[in-house]
């Protein structure tokens, strides 16, 4: 077994300095430190060329996988490494992170729990087992294992930002604020840090102080798009007629693991809405519909909407959203594409388009409902909710709320339905989940597709 290789570095044509396999370990580990990891993958490949064995650079090589976004790869290559070392508690750990972005939170709990008992209170261990848990909503459970972590190291930056996290989804915002804060200090350079303390500081009403949470995001990462519409939430520069793909790509990718934990808090009842409203004009659609969930996330609504359907489409552009919706196995087709684009690019195609708290992330409606109107086949329906506002406040027939969202007028959805061509239209008042422990007033909406020829 050689002990040299050449030298990745000039490697390029020709006879190549020789190395030796513990230099170019290294050369790898600071370029994938630096965050060159295509770089530091070619190296760890051109180690396991020589000896394909090697425990670390299959370790570390699929770290470099899993922070390209290719988990199975990643999986493969830690697994290898396991298997040569099962006591390897680094490679247990961030196998762990392997499974926990693949959902498989069984697994993952497993390899943290195995690598803490061969190296007991490791703190990054121990603050990975509690974004587990976060993500799992045992939350009470995560808060524990992150103040073990700050205990052990009271300068680990991550766990007081994860902390203040779930202390923000526990509503309990001043011991949220008091985490934030410490993070701060100890990663003031943290774009996400500053973010995530904004959405803690508007949950208390501070929209002023948010607002400045969201300009230090931006000072550290202009290109933030989360920060960017929740600058405009507040108030701040000029209102988007919607959220842009980038804000909802980036907000649900991020809520993925915590979200229908999240929900279940709120008193969350969309799906149950668009369900019942559903059910009251199935009579009138075909017995085997062409439905559609229109921004479908996690898949809360397809279970409901199963019964109703010959065939199910679920839509959203949220990646990680789809990915948790697949595991419902409830849909005939899941597409990871913009609303108004898939809704125009199917003419004619949709008896049922169905869907839960989407359109609170359009301002303008008209685009997206005439998308809708030339989706639906004669006799369609479509069932939506949004968020209600009142005139006097919405000059426009809709504003941009603080949490980022928009509310709409009763007389603007009536407007838009009717010009794009929607009847029977049948706007309801409902309360749609809570915040800040008050109910959220909305309108479930229900209108028909015209008699076509």
């Amino acid at each position: 077994m050689s002990s040299t290789m050449e030298d990745p570095a000039k490697a390029s044509g020709g006879e190549g300095e020789k190395v030796s396999l513990e230099d170019a370990l290294l050369m790898a580990v600071n370029l994938q430190r630096d965050g060159r990891i295509p770089e530091a993958a070619y190296i760890y490949l051109q180690i396991l060329a020589a000896v394909p064995d090697h425990i670390d650079a299959l370790h570390l090589l699929g770290v470099a996988e899993h922070q390209v976004g290719r988990p199975e790869l990643a999986l493969k290559h830690i697994s290898r490494a396991l298997e040569l070392a099962p006591d390897h508690a680094d490679a247990l750990s961030n196998r762990g992170n392997v499974h926990r972005s693949l959902r498989q939170l069984v697994e993952a709990e497993a390899d943290y729990r195995r690598a803490l008992v061969l190296r007991p209170r490791d703190p990054n261990t121990l603050n990975n087992l509690g974004s587990l848990l976060r993500a799992r909503g045992d939350l009470e459970d995560a808060v524990a294992t992150f103040r073990e972590v700050i205990t052990v190291q009271p300068d680990h930056s991550a766990a007081w930002q994860n902390l203040g996290g779930t202390l923000h989804n526990l509503q309990r915002g001043a011991e949220s604020l008091a985490a934030f804060r410490e993070a701060a200090r100890l990663a003031p350079e943290s774009p996400d840090m500053y973010r995530d303390m904004g959405g803690a500081l508007y949950f208390e009403g501070r929209y002023h102080d948010a607002a400045e949470m969201y300009r230090r995001c931006l000072a550290l990462s202009p290109g933030d798009a989360r920060a960017k519409h929740m600058l405009a939430a507040c108030g701040v520069g000029e209102v988007p007629a919607r959220a842009s793909d980038d804000f909802v790509r980036a907000l649900f990718d991020g809520y993925a693991p915590t979200f229908e934990a999240s929900l279940a808090r709120l008193d969350y009842r969309g799906p149950a809405l668009v369900s019942e409203a559903v059910e009251a004009i199935a009579g009138d659609v075909p017995a085997q519909a062409s439905v559609l969930d229109a921004g479908c996330g996690t898949g809360l609504c397809g279970p409901l909407l199963r019964p109703r359907s010959g065939r199910l489409v679920g839509v959203d552009l949220s990646a990680g959203m789809v990915a948790l919706a697949r595991e419902r196995a409830v849909y005939d087709e899941l597409v990871v594409e913009e609303l108004t684009s898939h809704l125009g690019a199917h003419g004619r195609y949709y008896d049922i388009i169905a869907s839960a708290d989407t359109f609170e992330y359009f301002g303008d409606l008209r685009e997206v409902l005439s998308a809708a109107a030339s989706a639906m086949r004669s006799h369609g329906a479509l069932v939506f909710t949004v968020e209600r506002a009142e005139p006097e406040e919405a000059k426009p027939g809709y504003r941009l709320n603080p949490h980022g969202r928009y509310s709409h007028t009763r007389t603007y959805v009536e407007e838009i339905l009717g010009q794009v061509g929607l009847v029977d239209v049948d706007i309801r008042e409902v309360q749609l989940r809570k915040e800040l422990h008050q109910w959220v007033a909305g309108y479930l909406v229900r209108a028909r597709g015209p008699v076509l020829p």
